[in-house]
C-alpha cells in the first residue's frame, strides 16, 4: 500500500511525503522538489524504516 501526502505547495517548490507499506516493515518518503520552469526536480529525499 502506498499512501502520498504534499506537505507544502508554494509557488517555487514542494515537499511530499509517501509511505509504503510492506508485509514486515514501512518506509517513509520526504521528498523536497524544486520548480525549474514547467520541471519539479528533486533535491532532497530523506528515508526512514520502521
Amino acid at each position: 500500500m502506498v499512501c502520498t501526502d504534499i506537505l507544502e505547495e508554494p509557488a517555487d517548490y514542494m515537499v511530499a511525503k509517501a509511505i509504503l507499506k510492506f508485509e514486515d516493515f514501512t518506509k517513509t518518503k520526504l521528498v523536497t522538489l524544486v520548480r525549474e520552469g514547467n520541471d519539479l526536480k528533486v533535491t532532497s529525499l530523506v528515508n526512514s524504516y520502521k
